[in-house]
């Protein structure tokens, strides 16, 4: 069922965002699944991982403002999205994510996907090839990472995070991937109102749960399965399909290897890899004009793909 103008609730959205963008909510499934938009034309997604939301894309946002309908969405349980009581697991995520794009009958869609933004976002592109005009990626969850190409702070970090009772104590009570492991992730660090704007959604442990999954979830050494098999699902269309993508890269980076930048060249049907710059694993706030460069590139077809 396509969403009508009355059953989205609209303000204006933060003026990080620009001039006359919206923040807009409507029903999906048993909650809210919330929203910031600008703009008309064919729609361009932006969609976020852990623990950020949608406010992760204002710079890029704002500066591709005319260039479209811009979406940046709010996963189930992140940003001004609902927290109802499921487990918030990646099918759970799926779920939400396909139903808002049906409730709003996005087609012609160009999607620009970060962390596991990425993994739900393929996923929806295999399943609706006909609705997807090309993908850009960022420091995606795309396919299981070697813990020895992990930084090993975060590799130490994650071994607690899967402990029974010590990554509820990290994560729900002391809220650790809030107020250190995403402002120690961004080059420059994040001043007070951005810190703010990314704890908002959090204030308690409950609050906070949606964010345990995720690291828990991340594939590497090729486990948990679960996330594997759900990753290999889409190798066989980002093998096969024709839509054009850019897988753009930073230095450092995060989750983007040597190995699977060079997984992506021999695999990945159509892509150009693009080299942008300094950047993190929150590569939205290191370097944004990059990012958006790369969406221009697309919308205007001047990319010029080196994959196969």
């Amino acid at each position: 069922m396509t969403a009508s103008e009355d059953t989205i609730r609209s303000a204006s959205a933060r003026d990080e965002f620009g001039p006359d963008a919206q923040s807009n909510t409507i029903d999906v499934l048993d909650s809210t699944l919330h929203w910031v938009e600008h703009g008309d034309g064919d729609p361009v997604v932006f969609l976020h991982g852990n623990p950020t939301s949608s406010y992760l894309w204002r710079k890029v946002f704002a500066g591709l403002h005319g260039r479209g309908r811009l979406l940046a969405l709010d996963l189930i349980g992140f940003g001004e999205s609902g927290k109802p009581d499921i487990d918030y697991s990646l099918e759970d995520h799926q779920r939400y994510v396909d139903a808002w794009f049906d409730a709003l009958d996005l087609r012609d869609v160009t999607l620009v996907l970060q962390d596991y933004g990425a993994a739900f976002g393929v996923t929806w592109a295999r399943r609706h090839s006909d609705r997807v005009k090309a993908v850009v990626l960022a420091e995606p969850v795309i396919r299981p990472i070697a813990s020895a190409d992990l930084p090993s702070d975060f590799v130490g970090l994650r071994a607690q995070v899967l402990e029974p009772g010590v990554g509820e104590q990290i994560i729900l009570q002391d809220n650790r991937f809030i107020t250190e492991l995403l402002p120690g992730s961004v080059l420059g660090g994040l001043d007070e109102d951005a810190r703010a704007a990314y704890a908002e959604p959090f204030p308690t442990p409950r609050s906070r749960r949606p964010i345990l999954v995720f690291p828990r979830s991340l594939p590497v050494d090729a486990q948990p399965r679960s996330t594997v098999d759900f990753l290999a699902r889409n190798e066989q269309w980002l093998a096969d399909s024709e839509v054009p993508k850019v897988l753009v890269t930073f230095r450092p980076g995060f989750l983007v290897t040597p190995e699977i930048i060079e997984w992506a060249r021999s695999t990945i049907r159509n892509l150009d890899v693009r080299d942008g710059g300094a950047g993190g694993h929150f590569v939205q706030e290191d370097a944004p004009d990059a990012i958006a460069a790369a969406v221009i590139g697309v919308l205007d077809g001047s990319g010029s793909p080196d994959g196969v």
